[in-house]
């Protein structure tokens, strides 16, 4: 049986979607269960109910916070995510060109096709698209859900105009092959996109193995404003205050406090060590999801144990 888990803040007509499904499921004539979160972490424990009954699928309702919990609950299982964006940024569904519509995505669970990804984590948490460290970590850590609900991705902009006029923190990255790299911002990238249609990392690829690290590394408020521009612009891969480097994983620290975010949520003060992992979520995304990618080691079917 689907259980449908969405969360009641993800935004206005939040109410309006679910009623929605709630009509279309019944018209396919299959039983489910539609459940709310209560608070922050819910979803991963009931994701984790579901993964544990071993349910054919979830289906996460709300923005990346929470699909990124429903991963976090199903990682490792066989059961499967089905995601209805309804979110600020929405970053996974552009990433993996999600209908824009509820009947769209629910007809995914017949149309689409599920893939295996490996999850990254920072820390002990588990993030599916991207996660980052420094500036707009520090931003997210500063927003609540009305801001967010109110003015859609505008929020985003006011806090991050209000954020550059306090001190920015130095960054330091640490690679496993011990080098170490300044930086003031650091963008840790499975797939290409960041949210409002921004590409972040041309190379990112959520059917690979590999970590996408994205380094602002000029220093300085003023540098920092011109990479938000750049990257709007889909010109800040060729700055040369920009390095974007492949990697397995990336220690990040700071000389002041700063933070790290997941997903778009917020996940605690620095260091934090991000790295790639060998554990699998399976997904429902587009047929066409993928259709020009080459097929890495990552991607290809696994008929051993699950992991």
């Amino acid at each position: 049986m689907p259980r449908v888990i969405y969360n009641p803040v993800a935004g206005p007509k939040i109410f309006s979607k679910i009623d929605r499904i709630r009509v279309l499921l019944s018209e396919r004539g299959i039983p489910f269960e539609i459940v709310e979160t209560s608070g922050p972490g819910e979803a991963v424990l009931l994701a984790r109910e579901s993964a544990y009954a071993d349910a054919e699928t979830v289906i996460a309702v709300g923005g990346d916070g929470t699909i990124n919990e429903a991963a976090n609950g199903l990682a490792g299982s066989r059961t499967r995510l089905v995601v209805i964006p309804h979110g600020t940024g929405n970053a996974f569904a552009q990433e993996v060109g999600l209908p824009k519509s509820v009947e769209g995505c629910l007809n995914l669970l017949d149309e689409g096709k599920t893939i295996e990804i490996l999850l990254a984590r920072a820390e002990e948490r588990y993030f599916v698209l991207l996660a980052s460290a420094g500036f707009d970590a520090e931003v997210l850590e500063r927003m609540g859900h009305r801001q967010k609900n109110v003015l859609g991705i505008g929020a985003y902009v006011l806090s991050g105009m209000r954020h550059l006029l306090r001190s920015q923190p130095t960054l330091w990255m640490e690679f496993p092959d011990r080098e170490r790299m300044e930086a003031q911002a650091v963008i840790v990238c499975r797939g290409k996109k960041y949210g409002g249609g921004v590409t972040m990392a041309p190379d990112g690829n959520l059917e690979g193995n590999a970590l996408q690290v994205v380094a602002l590394r000029k220093t300085g408020r003023w540098a920092i404003f011109r990479f938000a521009i750049n990257a709007l612009l889909g010109k800040h891969a060729s700055s040369s205050a920009v390095e974007i480097r492949e990697a397995q994983s990336v220690l990040v620290r700071s000389r002041i406090p700063s933070a790290a975010q997941v997903d778009g949520d917020y996940l605690s003060p620095l260091p934090v060590r991000f790295e790639m992992t060998d554990v699998k979520l399976r997904i429902v995304v587009p047929s066409s999801y993928g259709a020009a990618l080459p097929v890495t080691p990552a991607s290809r079917p696994d008929n051993g144990e699950e992991r």
